[in-house]
């Protein structure tokens, strides 16, 4: 009887970058809907509700870059991890 085959499991590290992007888009989308619907457009950006909405923007252009970052070094971590496996394969140091 042969063994029933397990879907490969997502790293913490993957996790917490779909996290991170996910929190950031819904940052970027309440940002957005904060300026439209609750912002007063007249008056100036000092006012409460305009900050807020460009408080959530920042926090989540920031979640978006972190998750970026974070991607970015799980790939070079995985080709570093491939390309040193393969060097040992063909009998290199």
């Amino acid at each position: 009887m042969s063994d029933p085959v397990k879907p490969a499991r997502r790293s913490r590290a993957v996790l917490a970058a779909v996290v991170l992007a996910a929190a950031g888009g819904g940052c970027l989308a309440a940002s957005m809907l904060v300026a439209y619907f609750v912002a007063d457009h007249s008056s100036s950006d000092s006012s409460a509700s305009a900050q807020a909405a460009i408080g959530l923007a920042v926090l989540g252009l920031l979640a978006l870059v972190f998750a970026a970052a974070l991607a970015a070094g799980i790939a070079v971590t995985r080709a570093w991890r491939r390309a040193r496996r393969a060097r040992t394969a063909r009998g290199g140091r």
